[in-house]
């Protein structure tokens, strides 16, 4: 929540220019205000945004059934994701079926994508790529002891995942989360979204030896790219 002032300073408006702003957005509900407070929240509108995005968006319900099928399959949690502005948005979270504490992704969240495996595998396969510039200004943060934390290693890393198709996160972003990523693709062979399966690196860790995991991964991805037009052949 904010208030009107706070919202006039962080948009660089006037304040009445942002009150007219705020008084339309909240006669539509997209925005709603606190009585006693006076600050501004999201209101019930957003969420019906929400609710025809995930309706209308093709690689969502595409990729859904497939989704379902791997989480009931490893019975862990399984995300569906993009790029966009070189971070990761989650499209869909299917939550496992064993007991997982904390894991902070959430559907319509972000992440930054150099320390997660969905940001990485998407990073790699990036048709033009602009992360170099993007990270030139927007610093590395160093969220546990393995996150990558320079361009230079990054793009060690990204090499290795075009050569083996899939990428790992070994606790980059969360200490205890490791996930392995696989790379989704459309009829043009642009790959427009990823998928992971995440889990406690107590159950999932090593990675590089859970070969059975990684290959599930890659098998997913692939039959959800064949359904977006996508033709493995070529």
């Amino acid at each position: 929540p904010r208030t009107m002032l706070e919202l006039s300073e962080g948009i660089d408006l006037s304040p009445s220019t942002t009150f007219r702003l705020l008084s339309t957005l909240t006669y539509y509900r997209y925005l709603k205000r606190d009585e006693q407070t006076n600050e501004y929240s999201l209101g019930l509108a957003c969420l019906e945004l929400y609710r025809s995005f995930s309706e209308s968006n093709d690689i969502r319900q595409t990729a859904l059934p497939e989704l379902e099928a791997l989480r009931n399959d490893v019975k862990e949690v399984v995300h569906l994701a993009i790029l966009d502005q070189n971070e990761v948005v989650y499209l869909d979270k299917l939550s496992g079926l064993h007991t997982v504490g904390i894991m902070g992704s959430r559907i319509g969240g972000r992440s930054p994508s150099y320390c997660t495996g969905v940001g990485k595998v998407l990073l790699a396969y990036e048709k033009n790529p602009t992360y170099v510039e993007y990270f030139d200004k927007n610093p590395f943060e160093k969220f546990t002891d393995t996150t990558i934390t320079s361009i230079e290693s990054l793009q060690e890393e990204l090499n290795e995942i075009r050569r083996q198709g899939f990428a790992l996160d070994r606790g980059e972003h969360e200490s205890e989360v490791w996930c392995v990523a696989a790379p989704i693709f459309d009829i043009n062979g642009e790959a427009v979204a990823a998928l992971s399966i995440s889990g406690p690196s107590a159950r999932i860790a090593p990675l590089d030896e859970n070969s059975e995991l990684v290959k599930k991964a890659r098998l997913t991805a692939r039959t959800i790219s064949i359904k977006l037009g996508f033709n493995p052949d070529r």
